[in-house]
């Protein structure tokens, strides 16, 4: 998501779901469970990743090291939301052509992080839906690792 930086947080969430409505489906999760997987959409827009397994990668480092989630509660949420089963998606050859990829740009991911301005609001973000992606990222100082 990085084209069309211009458009509103809101109005990338909704490309976002658009976008990816065959791997987001409703699926029968616990409301905790929904809140953490609507927060990490926004995630997905706010650090450009998207849901390849590089993407997704690259955006569990973002959430863990750039975001007032952090790491415990991070893995304690994402095992009650089921989200380790959604990687059942990913073909062999796709985990292949990604892996590699994903691995040597984890030292960059941690320091684009850690380098932010401060940490993204993991679940109290409401405020800036209708700022510009463009903006946030300035304001963040998030920059976006190339999908």
């Amino acid at each position: 998501m990085t084209r069309g930086t211009a458009m509103t947080l809101r109005e990338g969430l909704n490309r976002h779901y658009e976008e990816n409505v065959a791997i987001l489906s409703e699926r029968q999760v616990s409301s905790e469970a929904k809140e953490f997987l609507r927060c990490h959409d926004v995630a997905h827009v706010v650090f450009g990743c998207n849901t390849s397994l590089f993407g997704e990668g690259i955006l569990k480092l973002y959430t863990i090291f750039g975001t007032t989630l952090g790491f415990r509660k991070h893995l304690r949420a994402y095992a009650e939301a089921d989200a380790f089963g959604l990687f059942r998606q990913y073909s062999t050859l796709h985990v292949l052509q990604n892996v590699l990829r994903l691995s040597v740009n984890i030292p960059r991911a941690i320091y684009i992080a850690r380098s932010m301005s401060r940490p993204w609001p993991w679940s109290d973000h409401s405020e800036y839906l209708d700022e510009s992606i463009q903006e946030i990222r300035k304001e963040f100082n998030i920059r976006v690792i190339p999908q």
